[in-house]
């Protein structure tokens, strides 16, 4: 027996209801409680989960903070600090960069850091091709306001200065490295009873007193000494500190012989 054109939409129109009503659902952000303990720089953290556990490498999602080795990353990194030190934080994760760190925001109550760092001037919204990012409009209003780097009418963007300039480990050597802008990192109060936070002059502010662990710093301008760059050589993977193999690490910044 024949079905009449409306029986046969009514039967399509009940199959397609019944494959979209089965569909699975979106999957949740997986969320994460736990504590910075280190920065790296203005857009890069380790986070330990309340739970235990190894750091997990972190990129803050949607933002771009400069370099360390270029005007305003000192203070970028200085501002992410006076963020989560001392404070329980959420992470929300995103995925994944291109570096494997996990992408994701950090929240202290109902405050989003990220979008907070790009609204005071200390980072941009994160670029990728055409778009301009989740944090365009509050980028907009620091530039419109002159907040923290763009007050330097010449303030270039991290992927621009690593054109002109190389990573910061090459940079670093130039004229905008830290010790060239003057700018010299805050200090970082203790987080826990016992454990005071160090300030230091390379990228990485520790708010924890466990230095001896691989947490996803690779390069020399994230090292603050000659024994630790030789520890993260000999121990972590993945590390560029040796460019010509001999097994001494950052031979300019750090283990000059």
């Amino acid at each position: 027996m024949s079905l009449s054109i409306g029986s046969l939409a009514a039967t399509l129109l009940a199959l397609a209801s019944g494959v979209l009503t089965s569909a699975a659902p979106a999957r949740a952000a997986t969320e994460i409680t736990g504590t910075v303990v280190h920065v790296v720089d203005g857009d890069s953290v380790s986070f330990v989960p309340a739970t235990g556990g190894e750091p997990i490498a972190v990129r803050l999602h949607g933002i771009d903070a400069p370099e360390i080795c270029q005007p305003w990353g000192p203070q970028a990194r200085d501002a992410l600090v006076e963020h989560v030190q001392g404070h329980t934080l959420r992470l929300v994760v995103q995925g994944r960069d291109e570096h494997g760190r996990t992408l994701g925001r950090l929240l202290r109550g109902d405050l989003d850091i990220g979008e907070r760092l790009v609204r005071d001037g200390h980072a941009w919204s994160y670029r990728y091709k055409h778009d301009r990012g989740p944090f365009v409009a509050q980028e907009r209003m620091a530039q419109s306001l002159k907040r923290g780097l763009h007050a330097d009418p010449g303030a270039l963007m991290p992927r621009e200065f690593r054109r002109r300039h190389g990573p910061c480990q090459d940079a670093a050597q130039g004229p905008v490295a830290p010790a060239a802008t003057g700018a010299a990192p805050a200090a970082v109060a203790a987080t826990s009873p016992g454990t005071a936070a160090t300030a230091t002059t390379g990228t990485v502010l520790s708010l924890r007193g466990d230095a001896r662990r691989c947490d996803g710093r690779t390069q020399c301008s994230q090292m603050t000494s000659c024994e630790e760059a030789t520890w993260f050589l000999r121990h972590c993977p993945g590390t560029q500190m040796d460019g010509d193999g001999d097994g001494i690490p950052c031979e300019r910044q750090w283990c000059a012989r």
